[in-house]
């Protein structure tokens, strides 16, 4: 019986295991399907660098196993975006706050202290000697109104002046009776007591001491019985309904300091409460052991809640005043190459995008950054948890794109809404920027010297391109009219060649930085046999998108006054605009004119094609060293914008050479994706980068998924250039 029951006891465990390991499999763990149905590997990724694939299994170049991506898993949209669900938005704690804009000035904060308005202060003196005989006031603290007697005080001197009064008064003499009076007033006696002697006809033998204004007894030497003379200070007496705060200002606030500031102060006994009052003094000199500037500021306190010696904390705020976008400080992640928030693109969907910061704390009630570009009004930036999506997201493949260089900047169109040509300041309300993420806005950007602004003017329809600089602010490096005309110059077409181009011997053109030279140019929608030989003209360039210029239109001058020619080009034109770097070879020196004749390769900050011709040299070359027929760096210094002067010829380094693999080649981008060894030259570790491809190379004949030795370009930007590969067995 025994038996019976232990064989069934085994055969429910038996049972149980297996539904259990069945349930397991089927409803908690369904990876077994992973290998079948829509569920298939498509690609293998390093656990440290998604951006490194592969198609199969293998090694990253950590030296980690490459992980799997399955049908469905794989990121969709922009590498940069994470995914977030509601449970996991809870868990981490993700608040959101709206990028708003608001009034901000350059506030200064200090602290100081409440201090007695020594305008409303008063001290009371006899006028003639005397003994107190009765004493109102008994201590310090007690209010007074103004008339109010404070003492008597028992005086010879008054007795003898109030007799002459009345005697004076019963002689009915005038002109004595007025003296007498006089008398009176000057020992101190008041108008009430006067005509209450003048009344009653009986000689005083006590001065009424009285009170000079309303407020409150703040010092006290009187007592009774005291003998008084003229220069004893009987009391003070203060009014508090105004009192003074006497802060101190930084020596590094004071050229903020004006005397037109609103004060703002906030005592810590009474939280919630602000008290708002104004400079009454800027004293001329600075403490000379806290380097402060002592600031006198009055205040009403009408309801008597600010007390003298009390400390406050004192925010200056300027009465100009600007508008700009602004969010919460915590929003801003500061690194220290760049600055960026995250943004909330969609329910559950956040993205970083870079953006450059202004004043931080200094404006309204604190706790807020200016952003100067980067945002739009109302876009929902993550405050908080937003340090753990930002290490989840993709954020080399997102920032590269959101960093435009002078070799891959941001395009865009818009609206020009003010352009200060003093400070080369412009405000465009552009279309939405997709190379940045940002979305259609108005933005102001600095406009890179030695660009003509003649022909541009509020309200024009404008195309530029933008870079960010060192500070991390987006910079125009072109800015012109959006009706495709680049520029606009004036010279002679000598001839039209053998491929259709136009030989032009053209003057200065502003707009480009171009000197007077002589060159063959390309001709789009043009047919160059409608162009009229050997006649002054007017012509139009526009830019294709490899950044060169063709001509596009061509007109007879017909003697017509070119604008930007003259004089106020000369003037726009005169500061010296940044030094030209290009590849390219000197033929000839010629030492006398101090010129030599060089041929070039196309220059892509100018948009000039190239080209063989003479350039000045700069008198501290030393033209024995110059290298001739050789491919060489050379690099030109543009004084004036437009004159191109030879400053400096370095011949091209070979080529550097390194171990790695092509992933892939993006044709359409003309990059190539690669995963090399270290670079010795350079200090570079091993790592997996995008590269930009030589023209001369042709993408499908690149090996790929195969380790080879890459032969790079070192450009004088500091990137690099595949230019070859070699095949040969790795060490």
């Amino acid at each position: 019986m025994r038996g019976r029951y232990a064989a069934l006891s085994i055969l429910a465990l038996a049972a149980g295991t297996a539904g259990g390991v069945f349930l397991e499999r089927l409803y908690l763990n369904p990876a077994g399907d992973l290998a079948s149905g829509e569920n298939d590997i498509l690609y293998w990724v390093a656990p440290m660098d998604p951006n490194f694939r592969q198609p199969g299994p293998g090694k990253s170049p950590m030296g980690m196993d490459l992980i799997p991506v399955y049908a469905g898993q794989e990121p969709s949209g922009d590498p940069a975006e994470v995914q977030l669900s509601a449970t996991e938005i809870n868990a981490i704690g993700v608040r959101t706050a709206l990028a708003r804009v608001g009034e901000i000035s350059q506030k200064i904060e200090t602290v100081g202290f409440v201090g007695y308005d020594e305008h409303l202060t008063s001290h009371v003196h006899t006028r003639v000697d005397g003994w107190i005989e009765t004493l109102n006031v008994r201590a310090v603290g007690d209010q007074v109104k103004k008339g109010e007697i404070l003492f008597e005080l028992f005086s010879p001197e008054f007795g003898v002046a109030s007799f002459d009064f009345l005697r004076s008064l019963a002689n009915g003499n005038g002109l004595s009776l007025e003296a007498a009076r006089n008398k009176l007033r000057s020992h101190g006696a008041s108008e009430l007591q006067i005509a209450e002697i003048e009344r009653t006809g009986e000689v005083a033998r006590s001065i009424q001491v009285v009170a000079p204004r309303d407020g409150v007894v703040i010092a006290l030497n009187a007592a009774d019985g005291m003998f008084l003379q003229p220069g004893t200070q009987a009391m003070s007496i203060t009014d508090l309904t105004e009192v003074w705060l006497i802060v101190d200002v930084f020596e590094r606030d004071i050229a903020r300091l004006s005397k037109d500031m609103r004060a703002i102060a906030r005592f810590e006994h009474l939280p919630g409460q602000t008290f708002e009052g104004a400079i009454d003094y800027i004293y001329p000199e600075l403490d000379a052991k806290t380097r402060t500037l002592p600031v006198r500021l009055r205040f009403d306190n009408s309801d008597g809640q600010l007390r003298p010696n009390m400390f406050g904390n004192v925010t200056l705020i300027p009465q100009e005043t600007r508008t700009a976008v602004t969010v919460p400080t915590e929003a801003v992640i500061r690194t220290g190459a760049a600055e960026r928030v995250i943004i909330k693109v969609a329910e559950g969907t956040f993205k970083p995008r870079l953006i450059t910061t202004g004043l931080r704390d200094d404006f309204g009630d604190g706790g807020r950054t200016e952003i100067v570009q980067g945002l739009a009004p109302g876009e929902e930036v993550v405050a908080s948890a937003q340090f753990l999506i930002d290490s989840e997201s993709a954020l080399s493949a997102g920032l590269m794109r959101m960093a435009p260089t002078d070799e891959d900047p941001a395009r865009g169109t818009g609206e020009l809404i003010a352009l200060n040509r003093a400070t080369r300041m412009a405000t465009i309300r552009h279309d939405a920027l997709e190379s940045l993420d940002w979305p259609a806005m108005t933005s102001t950007f600095p406009v890179q010297a030695g660009m003509s602004l003649d022909r541009l003017t509020g309200g024009q329809s404008v195309a530029f391109r933008a870079v960010r600089g060192a500070d991390g602010l987006l910079g125009l490096t072109q800015l012109g009219s959006d009706d495709g005309i680049a520029a606009t110059g004036t010279g002679t077409v000598l001839a039209v060649t053998a491929d259709g181009k136009l030989t032009l011997d053209h003057g200065p053109i502003p707009e480009l930085g171009w000197p007077a030279m002589k060159m063959d140019l390309e001709v789009a929608d043009l047919d160059p046999a409608t162009v009229p030989l050997d006649v002054p003209v007017e012509f139009d360039l526009s830019k294709d998108d490899g950044g060169m210029f063709s001509v596009v239109a061509v007109r007879e001058a017909g003697g017509a006054k070119i604008s930007g020619t003259n004089d106020e080009v000369e003037t726009e034109t005169s500061n010296a605009a940044p030094p030209i770097v290009v590849s390219g070879k000197i033929d000839a020196i010629d030492p006398d004119a101090g010129k030599a004749t060089i041929t070039h390769g196309p220059i892509a900050e100018i948009g000039m094609p190239g080209m063989t011709m003479a350039f000045d040299m700069d008198p501290a070359l030393d033209l024995e060293t110059l290298p001739l027929g050789t491919e060489t760096t050379l690099t030109f210094d543009r004084p004036d914008s437009m004159t191109m002067v030879l400053a400096k010829a370095d011949p091209v380094s070979p080529p550097m050479e390194v171990r790695g693999t092509i992933n892939a080649v993006d044709t359409d981008a003309g990059t190539a994706n690669i995963t090399h060894g270290p670079m010795t030259d350079i200090g570079m570790p091993g790592m997996t980068m995008d590269f930009t491809l030589d023209p001369a190379l042709s993408p499908t004949d690149l090996p790929l998924s195969r380790e080879v030795t890459l032969l790079l370009r070192r450009n004088p930007d500091f990137s690099m250039t595949l230019i070859g590969t070699r095949f040969e067995e790795a060490m």
